[in-house]
């Protein structure tokens, strides 16, 4: 393999691990988000005392600052997820026209 197929060889690896990489960041950020949601389920449907997990403690909290907290992050991983997802296809993308280029390039 001359030095510019091999050199199209490592970038696809790249992309792809790049991809992977991405692909599990969001993964990661949609089962935390799902986490968020079902809490905030839970916290409308419950009424008394509410706790959060602190570490290896269970705190008691005020049930409107909870959910304002929750409110919060649900929105953070929101906006985190999209931008994932956004890498993700761009990245997607990328992966597809490399891997074009080098069947056009080296083995066509």
């Amino acid at each position: 393999m001359d030095q510019d197929a091999q050199k199209m060889m490592m970038e696809l690896q790249k992309t792809q691990q790049n991809l992977q990489a991405i692909t599990q960041q969001a993964e990661k950020t949609q089962n935390e988000l799902n986490g968020v949601k079902k809490a905030l389920d839970e916290l409308e449907d419950s009424e008394g005392q509410v706790y959060k997990s602190v570490g290896e403690l269970l705190v008691e909290r005020d049930r409107d600052s909870l959910e304002d907290e929750l409110d919060e992050k649900k929105e953070d991983l929101e906006v985190r997820l999209k931008g994932l997802e956004r890498k993700e296809e761009k990245l997607s993308k990328k992966m597809q026209e490399n891997q074009k280029k080098f069947s056009q390039n080296f083995q066509g």
